[in-house]
């Protein structure tokens, strides 16, 4: 059974790094959710307090645009009838997003009085997100709209093809952002396709379809970039040290002067700017190019299949150890972003784990 879903696992032992950047993009959303409250509202951010949460937040920030990429080199890459396509990938999400939007909906109405009535939860269903973190859906749905047009035109897409894409795609997402927010010139022309997440979307497929070729051991180079596969590991790696040191600094840069009571700018945590999508491609690179040696361990092969699962339920758990007294602020984040982090990733996965057991459960999962 073929899993494309970006937060489900694909069985084929060549994509076992697909599965290990999954896992690794499933904490890292854990993470921001445990760290952003921190790093969003600072009371003081000369403080160890703000840049310790800061750093979680900004080497977290590429987990969402990773699993677009994923995405996109999954269901990319592959050929399937419109009507196939359709029904495989809707029900593969639906049925799991209706199931959690009904329950958060439930636990939104008796934690906190909302939605009031039925149909404002009906109405919450179509406009969204009905929790904070369900966004992803509504987005993953969008791109899968988009999958029968891009299909055909990346089987036969060029290297130039590509690179004109993606430099659309930078002008019309990462300049039009920044000469909108910081100059006030946005720009007249619609981008339309180059906007948003389209080029995440493409350039996971563009990125995960590239392998090693050459005359023999020491003389194999990725094409066309002429680099080889531990190159291509230390570009990664270079990238998301540059990508995460530069969302911790930026973000410092365009706050200073900040203080309590004022809003705090997030523009640099945005999944949409040239910090956080450099740090992506680093996390792509580095996974696909260094972290591909070893085949996954049982416990991976486990977290992978329920990746979807823990990313729809980790909420509920992290609200639950709110309720426990374990929450982002109940000690200092040094200790407190990676302790409750692992503590939700843990009891969500075992949650899920057992979810996967009862029948019908991975279904929901």
């Amino acid at each position: 059974m073929e899993h494309q879903n970006p937060l489900q696992p694909v069985n084929r032992t060549s994509h076992d790094w697909a599965d290990r950047l999954r896992n690794i993009a499933t904490v890292m959303v854990i993470a921001i959710h445990v760290a952003a409250p921190i790093a969003h509202d600072p009371n003081d951010i000369n403080s160890s307090w703000w840049w310790v949460g800061n750093f979680w937040n900004s080497i977290s920030r590429p987990g969402v645009p990773l699993f677009v990429m994923l995405s996109g080199f999954l269901l990319l890459g592959k050929d399937y009838p419109l009507p196939v396509f359709l029904k495989r990938r809707f029900t593969r999400v639906l049925i799991p997003a209706l199931f959690w939007m009904i329950v958060y909906l439930v636990y939104g109405f008796f934690a906190n009085g909302k939605p009031a009535s039925i149909l404002e939860g009906l109405r919450d269903l179509v406009v969204g997100p009905v929790h904070y973190h369900l966004w992803f859906i509504y987005l993953i749905i969008g791109l899968y709209l988009l999958y029968p047009i891009l299909r055909p035109w990346v089987k036969s897409a060029q290297e130039q093809d590509f690179m004109y894409f993606f430099i659309m795609c930078i002008i019309g997402t990462w300049c039009y952002k920044i000469l909108a927010l910081f100059y006030n010139l946005p720009l007249g022309v619609h981008f339309e396709l180059f906007t948003n997440n389209a080029g995440h979307f493409v350039l996971g497929y563009y990125l995960g379809t590239k392998s090693a070729a050459g005359t023999g051991a020491g003389n194999e180079f990725v094409q066309p970039w002429r680099l080889s596969s531990r190159q291509l590991f230390l570009l990664g790696l270079g990238l998301v040290i540059l990508g995460t040191a530069s969302t911790c600094i930026a973000s410092y840069l365009l706050n200073m002067g900040f203080q309590p009571g004022q809003q705090f700018n997030v523009f640099y945590y945005d999944y949409l700017t040239p910090n956080v999508g450099i740090s992506a491609i680093g996390w792509f690179l580095l996974v696909r190019f260094g972290l591909d040696k070893h085949a996954l361990l049982e416990v991976e092969k486990e977290f992978a299949a329920a990746s979807f699962g823990i990313y729809l339920a980790h909420v509920l758990v992290m609200d639950w150890w709110g309720k426990c007294g374990f929450w982002h602020s109940a000690q200092h984040p040094f200790k407190g972003i990676p302790g409750l982090t692992g503590l939700v990733t843990l009891m969500t996965f075992m949650v899920v784990l057992m979810l996967r057991a009862l029948p019908g459960g991975k279904k929901i999962t």
